[in-house]
């Protein structure tokens, strides 16, 4: 019995053992589970390499991505944003100071070797709202100077500004970055700047959609600038790459510019900018000029692009190339301004096709602008011209082709030292084929041609279709139809005239399909046209006023040039205004010949001698 009572014993202190043990088994095991409950992300980052922002504690996604950021220390991160729509925290509540001192709230500072990412464009979204009595503001910016592999990318984010102040206000912005990647992002409000790179090298920017809405001066003044800004910076020679993006305009002021580029070796490629204006609707795509450094840009390409109602515009470039672009509406205007003190040389226009656009290069006294070269463009509505500041020197307009430049000449010289193997039709009225003025070297083999008629019989109407002999009346609503029908006259097939004259206006023919049947040009700015009741007079002028003018110009050789006009020139072929002297003259042909001036030799004679006046 005793030895029965003490197995009890022992097995009762064995149970009791086991109990305290299977307790302190759970209790250490529940311990080892919360200290993994506390750093669930951290196993998460060694599995999957990047952090959940909505994981992380904070007012809104701003902070929950800072968080995130910070659970990072030094080591290379990236941060994950799921799919959804965010409001970011109120702009006031902004935590991080920026680094320049300089007063602006950061919502998100990036460290180096950082990757925020989204679910993709429209499905990871973040809205950012600021207002009347709010700072300047930046959602993103670099955490230091000089960082290294920062990546912003597959998001949407739209800021609405209701500020009055607008310095520094933008989505994003980086000082010195390196290596900074922007991609399959959509951008949208109106800030100062959605994104501002500022001493950037190497940076990518590409497959983005930047959606800009000026509503102000400064706000929404544009959509990018790639600029060179603290002279105590230092950048690589190459700034970076700015592709395959699209810029939109949304706004109704033209005081933007959707990319400013002044920074030197920025390569802007495959991009498309449309600017949603009101006609003529002729916005800045892209802003080039001197920097906050005092100089212009050079190294700089600008490449295969394609404007919509946009423009590259104002300040030039050095050393640098604007080629192979596609204009819609829209211009290369190259011009010096106010306080600009650095020369601008050396920049190739070439290979780009303008369509309702011109070609321009202006300069400023002195500062000098020169050794430009103008070559192989294709301009139709539109010309080519150069003014004509005392500094200019040594422009080469060569191997152009010009269609119809409206009451503007067809190439205009004042300071060109080469017109070459240009070819000009049907330049507009009261208006020159070529003018040439100041001093040239070479004006030879180049093409004038107007094969335009002066017509106005009978009376128009407009009609649904080219098939329909039915006027429609001014009650039909407007942007119905592009078809005009002549009734009482004859037009010819494919007459070159580019203007329907009429008293509703002017508006450009896009074809005569028929002897009496043209179709009006569509003008995607503009996109209905009034209904021409029956009954309506017209006139199609032939626009050929002179062929070549010469303004008090100086030229070493004028050889080979032609001039035709079918129906013969409203002035002259040939005009001389004021003292012009030709040193070396061959080969010329003039169709008819007529010279309106002192004309003291024949233009198409191979002889320099003076020769009997011919003027008409």
């Amino acid at each position: 019995m005793e030895d029965g009572k003490m197995d009890m014993k022992l097995a009762d202190r064995a149970k009791a053992t086991n109990g305290r043990f299977r307790v302190w088994l759970i209790t250490f095991l529940l311990f080892a589970a919360s200290l993994l409950c506390r750093t669930p992300l951290h196993s998460q980052a060694r599995a999957t390499g990047e952090r959940d922002a909505t994981k992380f504690p904070g007012a809104s996604i701003v902070e929950q991505i800072q968080a995130a950021l910070n659970d990072c220390g030094s080591d290379p991160c990236e941060v994950y944003v799921p799919a959804g729509t965010y409001n970011a925290s109120p702009i006031s509540g902004w935590r991080n100071k920026d680094r320049e001192g300089i007063g602006v709230a950061l919502g998100i500072a990036i460290p180096s070797n950082a990757a925020i990412r989204g679910a993709g464009n429209g499905r990871t979204v973040i809205k950012v709202t600021r207002t009347a009595i709010d700072p300047p503001a930046a959602l993103f910016a670099n955490a230091n100077r000089s960082n290294r592999n920062i990546r912003l990318s597959d998001m949407s984010i739209s800021w609405i500004d209701s500020a009055k102040t607008y310095d520094l206000v933008t989505i994003f912005v980086c000082h010195g970055c390196d290596q900074l990647e922007l991609d399959h992002l959509s951008l949208e409000g109106n800030p100062n700047k959605l994104v501002n790179l500022l001493d950037s090298t190497g940076s990518s920017v590409h497959d983005n959609i930047f959606l800009v809405h000026a509503t102000g001066y400064g706000h929404g003044d544009n959509a990018l600038a790639v600029n060179r800004f603290n002279a105590e910076v230092s950048v690589g020679l190459f700034a970076g790459v700015v592709r395959d993006n699209q810029f939109i305009e949304t706004g109704d002021y033209r005081t933007f510019s959707m990319l400013i580029v002044t920074q030197s070796g920025t390569y802007v490629h495959s991009n498309v900018f449309e600017a949603h204006l009101p006609p003529p609707g002729n916005g800045t795509g892209i802003e080039i000029g001197q920097n906050n450094l005092a100089r212009l840009a050079e190294n700089v390409k600008i490449s295969d692009n394609v404007f919509h109602g946009a423009s590259i515009a104002y300040g030039g470039l050095n050393n640098s190339e604007i080629t192979g672009n596609f204009f819609d509406h829209g211009d290369i205007y190259i011009a010096l301004q106010g306080g600009t003190i650095s020369s601008l040389s050396e920049l190739t226009i070439a290979d780009n096709e303008l369509h309702f656009g011109s070609i321009s290069i202006s300069g400023i006294e002195h500062t000098f602008t020169g050794r430009l070269a103008v070559t192989r463009n294709r301009v139709y509505d539109g010309n080519i011209r150069t003014a004509g500041s005392s500094v200019d020197r040594d422009l080469e307009i060569t191997y152009n082709s010009v269609r119809y430049s409206s009451n503007m000449s067809g190439i205009d010289c004042y300071v060109c030292s080469v017109v070459r193997g240009n070819i000009v039709r049907d330049a507009g009225q009261h208006a020159p084929g070529y003018l040439i003025a100041g001093v040239a070297q070479d004006v030879t083999d180049n093409l004038y041609i107007d094969e335009q008629h002066d017509y106005e019989a009978g009376t128009i109407c407009t009609v649904a279709n080219p098939s329909s002999t039915v006027c429609l009346s001014p009650e039909t609503s407007r942007g119905s139809t592009r078809w005009v029908l002549l009734r009482g006259g004859e037009w010819g097939f494919g007459w070159t005239n580019r203007i329907l004259q009429t008293d509703q206006g002017k508006f450009f023919i896009h074809a005569f399909v028929s002897s009496s049947v043209l179709e009006l040009e569509e003008n995607p700015l503009e996109k209905s046209v009034p209904i021409l009741p029956a009954g309506t007079h017209y006139h199609l002028y032939h626009t050929a006023f002179n062929g070549f003018e010469l303004d008090g110009a100086v030229i070493e050789r004028f050889a080979n040039n032609v001039a035709i006009a079918t129906a013969g020139f409203s002035h002259a072929a040939v005009q001389e205004d004021g003292e012009v002297r030709i040193r070396s003259l061959s080969g010329n042909m003039f169709h008819p010949y007529s010279c309106y001036g002192k004309c003291a030799i024949d233009y198409r004679s191979n002889a320099t001698a003076p020769e009997p006046n011919a003027a008409h």
